[in-house]
């Protein structure tokens, strides 16, 4: 099964934000494990120094330290009754313990009742504390568990002093467990936040890799719909690089375009000259020799018709070519379409009259549209001299005009000549054509470029051009959205 480039890179960001987020997730649950026992080693330090001024007040002359009062006091400290609300953890009990001793460090009073007697001197922060130094240290509580998860104490000693020498310590304990219990409801909340985060976080980068993955089907389907031939609006973005990535596949592809678009119309342009320009060749041959008036006169009407045919020919191909070069249309303008197609009805009278052809013009009301005025103009004008010269002597010609606010059509048919089946497929290429047996002369063929040049116009005018038989002849429909 292939995973697709979205969910790949999705799947990449998920990794390294996620990993981002455990990493500064531990970092800061670490910094915070640091930072409470520092702020508790602060108070510590206070109060065992406040313990060791109360002691040393109470000295006797003897500067012994007074352990029966100590006993009693911590003892009724014990039984007191707290409900203390610190944050969201609540203290009953005091946890913290006591341990006082002599200039040689043995422990003459110990709040826990555990280790009275016990010589402490080798302990940091007696040993320390009595040296004169500060005094610190963490050690688990019970000697006998020193596995790494067994319970710790901070301990923190100040010095007993008596006439200016020290005559022993106080050495203050704090559970680590009290401690950590902060540092669990405060990492909880940093991990409810941190989810949250990484929630919020994943929620955007999979908005945001949904919005690139289109973004990037986008690009594709333009690409796609270019080299199929079809008219496809390139796609526009906000994003700079999307954006240069959009506008490199339409540039190549007017690069490509603009190569074959030469090759095809140099092609196709030099097959169709090739006729004329044979038949002014042998034309030319034959006038050297010698013959009657009338044949030359004949040889000269050939080279003249062959002539205009090359000029038409190149003229219809230039019009056609600027056509196909656009993606839209240059101007746009309002206009009476009525009065259009009026004004090319009359223009085309005398040449019906000489074939006693009628041209009926049906329209229910004005029509103003929106559109190039010349190109339509030029469609309609193209359709009607086909009408004319496939339309019988003695027959009809029909311009029907359909307009509503949403689309406008144009239906003109004449009864004559019908399409042939295999050539109803191919009415619309260039330079196909099909001879008519009214034309100038018998068969004659016209340059077959008025079909595709109709085309590109109504292609430009977002329409389409469609040629169908009839019982009597053929209907040539054109049809276009009003453009607004």
């Amino acid at each position: 099964m292939r995973i697709s480039y979205g969910l790949r890179a999705f799947a990449i960001y998920f990794l390294i934000l996620g990993t981002l987020v455990w990493f500064t997730l531990d970092n800061a649950v670490e910094r915070l494990n640091d930072s409470m026992r520092q702020s508790a080693e602060s108070v510590m330090v206070d109060m065992a120094n406040l313990l060791a001024e109360i002691i040393e007040r109470d000295l006797p002359a003897n500067a012994t330290v007074p352990t029966q009062t100590l006993a009693a006091l911590f003892n009724e400290l014990t039984q007191r009754d707290l409900q203390a609300k610190i944050y969201n953890v609540v203290k009953t009990q005091v946890d913290s313990s006591v341990i006082i001793t002599d200039a040689s460090g043995v422990v003459l009073f110990d709040s826990t009742g555990k280790h009275t007697g016990a010589d402490f001197s080798q302990w940091n922060d007696i040993k320390l504390t009595l040296e004169g130094s500060y005094g610190a240290r963490t050690s688990y509580i019970d000697q006998d568990r020193t596995e790494p998860d067994d319970p710790k104490a901070m301990y923190i000693a100040a010095p007993i002093k008596h006439q200016g020498k020290i005559v022993g310590s106080v050495s203050l304990a704090k559970p680590i467990d009290s401690l950590e219990t902060h540092l669990v409801a405060e990492s909880k909340q940093l991990q409810r936040y941190a989810f949250l985060l990484l929630l919020a976080a994943l929620a955007i980068g999979y908005v945001l890799s949904l919005w690139f993955t289109y973004a990037l089907n986008r690009i594709s389907s333009y690409a796609n719909a270019m080299a199929a031939g079809k008219q496809a609006e390139q796609p526009q973005f906000l994003d700079s690089r999307l954006a240069a990535l959009s506008n490199s596949v339409t540039n190549l592809r007017n690069q490509v375009d603009g190569k074959q678009y030469v090759e095809e119309y140099v092609h196709s342009l030099t097959h169709e000259l090739k006729t004329p320009l044979t038949s002014i060749g042998a034309t030319v041959e034959l006038l050297e020799e010698p013959m009657s008036e009338k044949d030359r006169a004949r040889f000269y009407d050939n080279l003249k018709s062959s002539n205009q045919r090359m000029a038409k020919l190149v003229e219809r191909m230039l019009s056609l070519a600027q056509l196909e070069g656009r993606s839209e249309l240059a101007s746009v303008e309002e206009f009476d379409l009525v009065a259009t197609i009026n004004r090319l009805i009359d223009e085309r009278k005398t040449l019906a009259e000489q074939r006693s052809i009628e041209i009926k013009f049906m329209v229910a009301n004005d029509a103003q549209v929106q559109g190039d005025q010349i190109l339509l103009g030029q469609a309609i004008a193209n359709l009607l001299d086909n009408a004319l010269r496939f339309a019988n002597t003695n027959s009809e010609i029909l311009v029907e005009l359909f307009t509503n606010p949403q689309e406008h059509k144009i239906a003109i048919s004449n009864a004559g000549e019908r399409i042939p089946e295999y050539a109803l497929d191919k009415v619309f290429d260039r330079f196909f054509s099909l001879p008519s047996k009214h034309g100038p002369t018998s068969n004659t063929k016209s340059t077959g470029l008025g079909l595709s040049f109709v085309r590109e116009i109504m292609k430009l005018h977002q329409g389409s051009v469609r040629l169908s038989n009839t019982d009597t002849g053929v209907t040539a429909v054109l049809d276009w959205p009003n453009i607004r």
